[in-house]
């Protein structure tokens, strides 16, 4: 089943809010209660590139485009964020906003909304890349609506290979507790 995400976003707890149409084309709207997974995270700051250029932040310059996750854009632009994507318009001419922060040097915060852009536009600076980082944060969103990848730190998932390959319940073959008699008076 594939899901017509119109907006994602991520709280401010760290879960997903979006809203999406269904096969059925009823429009849903969901609020997370599980923490986003790190997939999911790392695909908004794959987008703080392109959120920088298009809000036309000072970092937009010196944005090394050829290493786009590499440490000089994270040092670059560790004081902008982005929290929110939407997709307006339709099949054949899809437009993408994009919502975000920027910390200033006062540490107060900035809310940014880019300009609506275009993924058909052939003149689009990194037009190509950009709707590439836009589908993969789409479709973490859409793995986190309907396969439930959330964020499982501090949770134990023994449905999962150990490292040595077993696959079996440790507790699968345990059987009931053999009836011991206490009894009625404990020796001193």
């Amino acid at each position: 089943m594939e899901l017509k995400i119109k907006k994602a976003k991520l709280t401010k707890g760290g879960s997903v809010e979006a809203t999406y149409i269904d096969q059925d084309g009823n429009e849903i709207t969901i609020k997370g209660n599980h923490r986003a997974h790190v997939d999911l995270r790392s695909r908004l700051q794959e987008l703080v590139p392109f959120f920088a250029a298009l809000t036309e932040q000072k970092e937009a310059d010196s944005i090394d485009w050829s290493d786009l996750n590499g440490e000089a854009n994270n040092e670059l632009l560790k004081q902008i964020s982005v929290s929110a994507v939407s997709k307006g318009g339709d099949d054949s001419a899809p437009f993408i906003v994009m919502s975000g922060k920027r910390i200033l040097m006062t540490r107060k915060v900035l809310n940014l909304c880019s300009p609506g852009v275009d993924l058909g536009d052939e003149g689009l600076e990194h037009g190509d890349e950009f709707d590439m980082a836009v589908q993969a944060f789409l479709y973490e969103v859409e793995q986190y609506i309907l396969d439930r990848k959330y964020d499982t730190d501090g949770v134990l998932d023994f449905n999962q290979d150990d490292t040595s390959g077993n696959t079996e319940d440790p507790f699968g073959e345990a059987g009931a507790t053999v009836d011991v008699a206490i009894p009625e008076e404990i020796p001193a």
